[in-house]
């Protein structure tokens, strides 16, 4: 589970069926969940990710063709290929927020439309820096 160092991007490989991307995936939504309780408190920043951040973006490649997974954000044809997990469901499936990025700043924003993916088709998993998603309406669960 490379993704939790500090480097900017790194990948981490489906390598034991669902488990290791479940394991990731859960991971990953376990820290955004503290970095709003936190934020939400006024404690401290964790080890992991900023209060101030409670967005840590994904990309996702595709088991059989190796390609990043994209998504339609809207009905506008933007097309999104950066996530937030939402949700992992019995390890099988993860609810997934559609992020984009502004082509010109490059500014990484979330959308409100979600995507259902099941955990077997994902090949791998790219995470980035942490960003805050202020237009999110957070529940803590």
């Amino acid at each position: 589970m490379a993704c939790f160092s500090n480097n900017t991007t790194t990948t981490t490989t489906n390598v034991t069926n669902n488990g290791t991307i479940a394991q990731l995936l859960k991971r990953i939504d376990q820290m955004q969940k503290e970095a709003v309780i936190a934020n939400a408190t006024n404690q401290c920043d964790n080890c992991m990710m900023s209060a101030m951040y409670n967005t840590k973006p994904i990309a996702i490649y595709i088991c059989c063709n190796g390609q990043r997974f994209t998504a339609p954000a809207g009905i506008t044809g933007t097309e999104s290929n950066l996530f937030r997990v939402e949700e992992v469901r019995n390890d099988e499936t993860v609810v997934l927020r559609l992020l984009v990025a502004d082509e010109t700043t490059g500014e990484i924003t979330c959308t409100t439309y979600t995507i259902v993916v099941r955990i077997s088709c994902i090949g791998s998993v790219q995470c980035f820096e942490p960003i805050n998603c202020e237009t999110l309406c957070s529940q803590i669960i």
